[in-house]
């Protein structure tokens, strides 16, 4: 996170950056702030004193996690835990909303909040690509569900400049709300326990996860449900919010980011690695997905 006025303080037993609340304007404090941050340039490795979760809503990015980096874009939202590591990399016209927040004091407000603030709760409110891999992975959601989205954040953003109590009560409420969306948005085996419905769209998935890069059909996919084709489409489009071939592309699209990142591939090479058949078709998906063609994300990222 980083806004103007914010400058981070190195812990006196770190030389990694620490922000604090302290740290951020004197109009955002403890336990509940709304920050935004606009032209986000690119940004150190550091960590925060409290929790975060940041929204992306315009321009693109990239995300270290220790070890791992991530394409950010416009539609996504992840959870920054008290303490991560984490730094912006080659942003372009990056802006991002922080919501921060302390979750010791929301969580006492009920019980069943004192379970949702847990760690292993909070970190997982945004799906991952696969059960187990860590945290710092995005949410992406698309234009209807983001649009509810910053419409809650707006609101409670309006209610924190309030100086009466009720305003903080209110800010308190649709903060839950947020909190409540984004569970509700989380991957099937998160959210759906031991129902059949959630199992059978979890085997689609898992089943996806390993197949990505096979000439894999609808018909492959909705075989691993049990259920029929028509049936299916309705389970996966209501725990997932796409279509599952969709889902497969966007799987496909990150697989190839990840790919461009790490590995010293072609971008045709990687194209077929990543399950298309056509490299310009591939730039063209990739593109519209991340703002830019792949070839000049790689050219941006060996630079870098």
């Amino acid at each position: 996170m980083r806004t103007d006025n914010v400058q981070p303080r190195r812990h006196q037993n770190s030389r990694l950056r620490v922000l604090h609340w302290s740290d951020l304007p004197k109009k955002h404090a403890r336990p509940l702030a709304v920050v935004r941050a606009t032209n986000h340039p690119a940004y150190p490795c550091h960590r925060h004193e409290f929790w975060e979760i940041v929204i992306v809503y315009r321009g693109s990015g990239l995300m270290s996690f220790g070890r791992r980096t991530l394409p950010i874009r416009v539609g996504d939202v992840f959870v920054l835990s008290r303490g991560q590591r984490h730094a912006y990399l080659e942003t372009r016209s990056l802006d991002v909303i922080n919501i921060v927040f302390d979750p010791a004091h929301v969580g006492s407000v009920h019980p069943d909040l004192a379970d949702w603030m847990r760690h292993e709760s909070l970190v997982s409110v945004g799906p991952r690509w696969k059960p187990g891999e860590t945290e710092g992975e995005c949410l992406h959601l698309g234009s209807s569900d983001f649009a509810l989205l910053l419409d809650k954040v707006c609101r409670m953003e309006t209610e924190l400049e309030g100086q009466m109590t009720e305003s903080r009560i209110a800010a308190l409420a649709y903060f839950l709300l947020i909190i409540t969306f984004l569970r509700r948005h989380r991957r099937p085996w998160e959210s759906s326990g031991s129902t059949a419905a959630g199992h059978r769209v979890s085997r689609a998935m898992e089943f996806i996860e390993e197949h990505f890069s096979d000439p894999i059909t609808i018909e492959d996919i909705v075989s691993h449900s049990q259920v029929s084709r028509r049936h299916f489409f309705r389970l996966f489009e209501q725990a997932v919010g796409v279509s599952p071939m969709e889902y497969l592309k966007k799987l496909r699209l990150q697989k190839a980011a990840s790919m461009l990142l790490a590995t010293n591939a072609s971008v045709t090479q990687i194209a077929f690695a990543c399950g298309f058949n056509d490299s310009n078709y591939f730039s063209s998906l990739y593109h519209k997905e991340f703002g830019m063609s792949p070839s000049r994300f790689k050219k941006d990222r060996q630079r870098g």
